[in-house]
């Protein structure tokens, strides 16, 4: 059936587009022309042929009338006035599944996928990856999840891109540096006497550019999931948000910045502390948290560790007061916080984070330091045979998305004694 929709399709499109010469001709008030005629007889004939490829399909494959009547497409009824009802939108994610399943199987064409499709301003034909849309309410709930769930994602700051572009851009203030004459990448103010003139400064500017990347994702669906729309919603949802989540993650931390986000750890903006003299592999010290601590810039700060450090993190201590007294550096969470603290910032156990000992086991991170660009709706395909033979079939999904840093390099402070000495927001240990 799927290529009879196809066969079918064809024949609208041609004869649409021969409509359109007559349709021409009278808003002109005219015959149609030589040209035009000929044009019109080309579209006769590819329409006699594929009518005849299709009429040849049909016998070959002994398809019933009964069937081919099932998926003619719905006409509305007559009545001058009203309009035919436009079709109701998908009322979950698993009914819109459930209706690109049976397309892809020649079960039957839902009207309603190609209205997505028009309402988002695609084209109206299958694209060349045989992907629909997903409803733009309900791509807006897919991916809700996957930023509220996953702590890394949620605290960077997102740019959505909207209409043809598929980059994004923006102007920045190249600052490298806080000593004088580098503030704001070259602005500089005086203290002048009357009638003394000064050295004009300029701002120095840069540029940021995102170019939109695709994020693709599977998800496993058995037939008797796929025969029940709500619960293949939330097999769906929560397979899709929870992949999804982690591969963004993972990258913003260790992206290569080729074809995907550049991550922190890649990024030239991130501050390195060396391990101390002496000091035992795969270990952290509490020496390592308060240079790290040292070198923070950004008011919206949190820790980023492998939860293999916790043991360790949970006994540092550092001195309080005159007599002795000391104090926990890393306290558990308390109350309905879910994180402890270190310094007085959430201290945050992900998974993305290295392993105990690799550069990024942990992290202080202002993520809101961190674009990541999006655009526009989910797009889904469907295939029934990767996985035939034990009733699987899987759902493909394709976002568009990549980020990077704000800051393209670490900032030298306004007064320093140790030239070593660097601010950032993204600084992590060396490997130990």
């Amino acid at each position: 059936m799927l290529k009879v929709m196809e066969y079918r399709r064809k024949i609208k499109e041609l004869k649409e587009e021969g409509n359109a010469l007559f349709l021409k001709a009278e808003e002109e008030k005219r015959s149609l022309s030589a040209e035009e005629m000929a044009k019109l007889d080309g579209i006769n004939a590819t329409i006699d042929a594929v009518e005849g490829r299709m009429d040849s399909y049909i016998r070959l494959n002994r398809i019933p009338e009964e069937e081919l009547r099932i998926f003619e497409p719905q006409k509305p009824e007559a009545n001058q006035n009203e309009r035919a009802e436009f079709p109701k939108p998908f009322r979950s994610i698993g009914e819109q599944f459930q209706s690109i399943y049976r397309y892809f199987t020649g079960r039957g064409e839902d009207p309603r996928l190609h209205e997505v499709r028009s309402i988002l301003g695609a084209s109206e034909s299958i694209p060349s990856d045989g992907g629909f849309l997903v409803q733009q309410d309900l791509a807006a709930e897919l991916l809700k999840p996957m930023w509220e769930t996953n702590e890394i994602p949620n605290r960077c700051r997102r740019i959505p891109v909207s209409g043809p572009s598929n980059s994004f851009a923006m102007v920045t203030v190249d600052e490298s540096s806080r000593e004088t004459g580098s503030r704001w990448g070259g602005v500089r103010v005086y203290r002048a006497a009357e009638g003394d003139s000064v050295t004009a400064t300029k701002p120095k500017f840069g540029r940021i550019e995102i170019k939109l990347e695709k994020l693709m994702g599977t998800c496993y669906a058995t037939d008797e999931n796929l025969e029940d729309a709500a619960q293949l919603s939330a097999v769906i949802q929560q397979g899709f948000t929870e992949e999804m989540g982690f591969k963004l993650s993972d990258e913003i931390i260790r992206g290569t910045g080729a074809g995907q986000c550049l991550g922190i750890l890649e990024s030239g903006a991130l501050v390195t502390i060396a391990k101390e003299t002496g000091q035992a592999a795969d270990t952290i010290l509490t020496e390592n948290i308060l240079k790290m601590w040292k070198c923070r810039r950004g008011r919206e700060l949190v820790w980023l560790y492998n939860q293999e450090l916790e043991d360790q993190l949970e006994l540092m201590v550092v001195p309080i007061g005159m007599a002795g007294e000391m104090s926990r550096l890393f306290r558990p969470p308390e109350g309905n916080n879910p994180y402890g603290t270190i310094k007085g910032r959430s201290a945050i156990p992900v998974e993305v984070a290295s392993g105990a000992g690799d550069v990024g086991d942990i992290i202080l991170a202002d993520l809101s330091q961190y674009l990541l660009c999006e655009k526009g709706g989910v797009r889904m395909a469907e295939s029934i045979h990767v996985q035939f033979l034990t009733d699987q079939s899987v759902f493909r999904f394709t976002y568009r998305v990549n980020g990077q840093p704000m800051l393209k390099s670490k900032i030298t402070p306004y007064k320093r004694t140790d030239t070593n000495f660097y601010m950032s927001p993204f600084v992590t240990l060396a490997a130990r």
